[in-house]
């Protein structure tokens, strides 16, 4: 089922009212439905997604009971203007007893509902208690009891990542929950398996294709989780892959070292290791594809010149024209710094990437725009945290450099700069926002001059 697509507008006006002083009336009236009141709120986090919808998550301290036999709890309820139908199959029924409500007014709908009750994210409760999470990695068998469960990252209506610490005959141990919606585990999973199989589809021998492995023949350069188990609510349990993140990587050291932190050439390795058989998987728009949805949104999300922003899109537009994006070649889709792991035993100058997190976007695509989307996540990063990637400048321009003898340098940057785009659109504030835009601004700059 197709979404309905908000006109900017529209994403302003949800804006103004989930994340304004009408939000008090909507978690008044949605805790109204279960008996309560609402007696202190504060936004935990704002998810505006351009062309879908703006959902907002609310820390409250909800009121039950009159005199002397009240009682306050504090819960998490999230709000959103996705329609019931734009997500497909998704549990919206039931009530406050099933943590959904809907709010109706004489020009709106939305939704509200309390975590873990996710509408779009059926197995998401289940995932979010220790007690479900050890039955099924029994059910996996793995006799573990989850003595730890913390959320890693949580995308309303999208999916969600926590960290399970285990304790069990075998020692401690970490396992990842994802949590995605029950019409993608089965991609999810093949994905998954792919970096587990030969190119002819057999199942892959122990010791071949390791993070040491060639890139030709049968062997394989990177590593990904492996799936332990899943269900069709969308719960995956995917085994812990050890190692250090560029990211991490590139944070911890000084800034005088940052510029040989990680070497470009392992980048384009993990970039040319994905598994060729993922070229066969449905294509996803790259980032840099949705330039126009991202650059209309930015002057509504955040308060910045609109015209700025159109030029730097015409600026981007006239430097892809008519240039080879290259092969269509088995792409990430999301490959950044924190999504590449460096090997644990490479202990020299020159670390290894051994594997990469996050898979569910892999498919066909165009290997600039793995590159791009690596050059764009590391170039704002001096704007995020200066003090800790003070030296990151130097790493950018070494990257840059290599990645150009890969692809066409001009297409790299722009495609970069769009990627820089999307990521202004969900920065936290405009100031931010604003500064990212100055960065996509010099790299069309230096794309012009490729």
């Amino acid at each position: 089922m197709t979404a309905t697509l908000l006109a900017p507008a529209d994403h302003r006006a949800w804006l103004d009212l989930l994340a304004g002083g009408g939000a008090a009336d909507v978690l008044a009236a949605a805790l109204a439905a279960d008996g309560a009141e609402l007696d202190a709120w504060t936004i935990d986090g704002v998810h505006a997604r351009p062309g879908a919808e703006v959902t907002v998550g609310y820390d409250v301290v909800a009121r039950r009971g009159s005199g002397p036999a009240a009682r306050t709890a504090r819960e998490h309820l999230f709000a959103t203007s996705a329609a019931a139908g734009a997500l497909g199959p998704v549990v919206w029924a039931g009530g406050a007893e099933r943590g959904v409500v809907r709010l109706d007014s004489s020009d709106r709908s939305l939704h509200v509902w309390r975590h873990p009750h996710d509408p779009a994210l059926p197995g998401l409760a289940a995932g979010s208690t220790p007690a479900r999470v050890a039955d099924r990695l029994r059910s996996a068998g793995v006799d573990a009891e989850v003595v730890a469960l913390e959320t890693v990252t949580y995308r309303p209506l999208r999916r969600a990542v926590l960290r399970a610490r285990t304790d069990g005959a075998a020692g401690p141990r970490t396992v990842y929950v994802k949590v995605v919606r029950p019409s993608r585990v089965r991609d999810l999973v093949r994905r998954h398996d792919l970096f587990f199989r030969e190119p002819d589809g057999r199942a892959r021998r122990a010791g071949r294709g390791g993070p040491d492995a060639s890139q030709g023949g049968a062997g394989r350069a990177l590593a990904a989780p492996r799936v332990l188990s899943w269900t069709a609510d969308g719960v995956v349990l995917l085994s812990e892959v050890p190692g250090e993140s560029v990211a991490a990587r590139v944070a911890a050291t000084p800034a005088l070292g940052q510029q040989d932190a990680v070497d470009p050439a392992e980048i384009l390795r993990a970039a040319a290791g994905l598994p060729a058989a993922g070229v066969v998987l449905a294509r996803r728009p790259a980032w840099a594809d949705r330039l126009d949805r991202y650059a209309s949104a930015l002057p509504v999300v955040h308060d910045v010149d609109p015209g700025r922003v159109a030029r730097l899109a015409r600026r981007i537009g006239a430097v892809a024209a008519g240039r080879d994006p290259g092969p269509v070649v088995t792409t990430h889709g999301d490959l950044h710094a924190a999504n590449l792991l460096l090997a644990p035993d490479a202990a020299s100058r020159w670390p290894r990437v051994g594997a990469v997190l996050d898979v569910d976007t892999l498919g066909p695509g165009h290997r600039v725009d793995d590159l791009a989307c690596a050059v764009a996540h590391l170039a704002v990063l001096p704007t995020l945290a200066p003090g800790t990637y003070a030296g990151v400048g130097g790493l950018l321009d070494a990257w840059l450099e290599a990645f150009d003898a890969a692809v066409d340098p001009a297409l790299l940057r722009s495609r970069a700069a769009a990627v820089v785009v999307s990521l202004a659109v969900g920065a936290a504030d405009a100031g931010l926002a604003t500064a990212w835009l100055a960065v996509a601004e010099d790299l069309v700059d230096g794309a012009a001059s490729s």
